[in-house]
């Protein structure tokens, strides 16, 4: 039996026809302005094409086409339509998933194997709201005395505003619309200026899904858009990932125009912690993991376990099966479909990341792996796996959100000392405990102070949650409940409605 061949993904490259203009009420949308932005390739660093840098007219346009949406088609949609045609959207997009990697790879970086899977994964996303439109009851009635009732249901928000990073460009536009059209609403999508065009590419799906034009909006630009978007007072609702930076500015967008809830998953500095019961016969897989999670997507992850807590029974030990690891990760070009290491997504994210790198050196930490200059990455925006040890506690790198491919090192001798470390952050995105120790590991689980604990007692692969899984995150993180069926009511307001009847 033959090996299906993976596709000429250069070749598709080049034939692939991917949209850049804003899209809105069911079409491409220009205003024919000159303010144009320009989009530059991860792997050269040249230009490679030109988009609109939209303005106070374009998204105007956009909120007006999705508040029309929404009062005369969306909301009044009855669910068995909305999961019909959501669960259309969800197989176009599997379909399409070939032109939906490339766009993302192309954009910023992503290697094309796990582009192509991601535009599989927001398929799934899409589905599994879609299939939630009817199996989860949105309201209840509550105590009252005889000739009386209450109602308590969920109602649509109206318009939502879902402006979306650039690291995971497909995957967060589905994860934000897949449950704000699942619950009435209508969308209008600011994507990153470095990954726009695999949305417009979903926001066309949609019509040929069957959804009604305006339903799926999306306008391109950059920061000044977004706070456009934010400022508008027809949003009803905004839901935004990104940097911690960023989600302030918006909290301060919508508290100079008007009141409506905002959802927010900002940076992260997730520790991980070993204690040396897990590691027994496991050191080699833990640290074939441990490098997937600081360096998975270049490190530009906002979960990524970029903070690294070893036992010092086992520290020497597995640091240096960290670095064998590590060290052996190459670059490549990210149309490879044996690429498993692109570049970041920008120059300035390049410049970041070597600023940090830089400043862990004045810091005192000991580098013992600089991803600098890696081989074969010298034209493009390249950093290589890097890894500090003997880090400061007050260091940049062990405080900051680098969202690049720097683990900072860490020892501890007891339980306590570990908590201590992993509390030592302003973030509070999520942790992973390897332990097989349920006593501790449920200590340590409640006292840990992010939106999601990992408990690990062996490599072995098994089947997470999924779609299914909800958390919130704490402190600098953000707030607000995104993923699985929670995720589904954030996008929704509850409303009584009381019957005297006598």
């Amino acid at each position: 039996m033959s090996t299906p061949q993976s596709p000429d993904w250069q070749t598709l490259s080049v034939d692939v026809n991917l949209a850049t203009d804003s899209f809105i009420n069911g079409e491409p949308y220009s205003s024919g302005s000159n303010a144009l932005l320009e989009h530059v390739d991860p792997v050269s660093k040249k230009n490679d094409y030109s988009f609109h840098n939209s303005g106070a007219k374009e998204v105007e346009v956009a909120v007006s086409a999705a508040r029309d949406c929404y009062e005369n088609h969306w909301s009044n949609t009855g669910p068995a339509a909305r999961k019909k045609m959501l669960g259309e959207l969800a197989n176009l997009i599997d379909a399409n998933a070939d032109s939906i990697g490339i766009a993302d790879c192309l954009d910023m970086g992503k290697p094309i194997s796990a582009a192509n899977q991601e535009a599989h994964i927001a398929a799934g996303f899409i589905r599994y709201y879609a299939e939630m439109i009817d199996k989860v009851y949105s309201g209840h009635s509550v105590p009252t005395g005889q000739g009386a009732l209450e109602l308590q249901v969920m109602r649509p928000r109206g318009v939502v505003g879902a402006i979306t990073p650039w690291n995971f460009p497909v995957i967060n536009v589905a994860l934000k619309i897949g449950p704000a059209l699942a619950a009435g609403n209508t969308v209008v999508i600011k994507p990153s200026e470095l990954s726009s065009r695999s949305a417009i590419l979903v926001a066309k799906l949609a019509i040929e899904a069957g959804l009604p034009a305006g339903a799926v909006n999306v306008i391109t630009g950059d920061g000044v858009t977004g706070d456009l978007l934010a400022r508008h007072t027809e949003v009803d609702m905004l839901t935004f990932t990104g940097s911690t930076a960023t989600g302030k500015l918006l909290l301060s967008a919508i508290g100079q125009s008007s009141i409506k809830p905002i959802l927010l998953e900002c940076g992260g500095k997730s520790p991980e912690i070993i204690f040396p019961d897990a590691a027994e016969g496991n050191l080699d897989a833990i640290a074939q993991t441990v490098v997937r999670g600081a360096f998975w997507n270049q490190g530009q992850v906002c979960v990524a376990r970029s903070r690294l807590l070893i036992h010092s029974s086992i520290y020497a030990e597995l640091i240096e099966k960290i670095h064998a690891v590590a060290s052996s990760m190459s670059v490549g070009n990210p149309l490879d479909v044996d690429c498993m290491f692109g570049p970041l997504a920008s120059t300035r994210q390049q410049q970041v990341v070597e600023d940090f790198i830089e400043s862990g050196i004045e810091d005192g930490a000991n580098l013992i792996l600089d991803g600098r200059n890696p081989a074969g990455g010298e034209e493009g925006c390249y950093v290589g796996p890097t890894i500090f040890t003997d880090v400061p506690a007050n260091a940049r790198i062990a405080q900051q959100e680098i969202f690049g491919p720097v683990l900072a090192i860490f020892t501890f001798d007891d339980d306590d000392q570990a908590l201590a470390l992993a509390n030592d952050s302003e973030y509070g995105l999520a942790a992973t405990i390897w332990t097989k120790d349920i006593v501790r590991a449920n200590r340590l689980a409640s006292q840990i102070k992010v939106g999601k604990v990992k408990i690990v007692a062996t490599p072995a692969m098994v089947e997470g949650p999924m779609f299914s899984h909800s958390a919130e995150p704490c402190g600098q993180s953000g707030y607000g409940v995104e993923g699985g069926s929670d995720g589904l009511f954030s996008y929704m307001r509850k409303q009584s409605i009381e019957f005297a009847m006598g």
